[in-house]
């Protein structure tokens, strides 16, 4: 900052003058001003630009699916084993009859006496192969429904059963020996 001599002899600080480029003060009041300041605000808008037309111009591709799932065959009942690349188109090419009738598999984890098993049956879904009604499982006799729930067995010994009701995410817990609790299970056939 300068100081001026006024006519008492004291000195007063000089008001900075903007027009004189030679006063440090009027420079370092506005230092992105002039052509300086005017490159900086166009390489940053342009670099915002930039930044944005790539990021919603070439979204991330996903990443391929590697695990192979059960398919069935609706022409032939047979399962294979299949993994979805990005772009197929569904249902996917069968080997077993050489077209396009593979469908993901459901699985049933049921026996017919109610007992839980390792190994699913796995069951083509009605709606899949145009046809009406709901699905049974060709071993058990129970409903099998998109995205089939596994049953799984408590601490107690209680097998747990998903609750059939809509909009519910419970678990219904029935006896795991017993014929009575396999009956109330509501996926079971009546």
């Amino acid at each position: 900052m300068t100081t001026q001599s006024t006519t008492d002899g004291t000195n007063q600080p000089s008001i900075p003058d903007s027009n004189n480029p030679r006063d440090p003060v009027a420079r370092s009041v506005r230092p992105l001003s002039g052509p300086f300041g005017l490159l900086i605000s166009i390489a940053l808008l342009s670099s915002a630009g930039y930044l944005a037309w790539r990021t919603f111009s070439n979204p991330p591709q996903e990443a391929p699916d590697t695990v192979p799932v059960m398919y069935i065959c609706s022409e032939t009942g047979k399962t294979f084993a299949h993994v979805r690349r990005s772009g197929e188109p569904s249902p996917v090419l069968s080997p077993f009859s050489k077209k396009n009738t593979g469908y993901p598999a459901e699985k049933c984890y049921w026996t017919k006496d109610g007992k839980i098993k390792d190994t699913p049956t796995y069951v083509l879904l009605n709606e899949q192969a145009g046809k009406p009604g709901p699905t049974k499982c060709p071993d058990c006799g129970r409903l099998v429904v998109p995205h089939n729930p596994r049953p799984r067995r408590s601490d107690g010994g209680k097998i747990l059963v998903p609750s059939s009701s809509p909009g519910d995410r419970g678990m219904e817990s029935i006896p795991a020996d017993s014929s009575e609790g396999a009956s109330q299970n509501p996926s079971k056939p009546e």
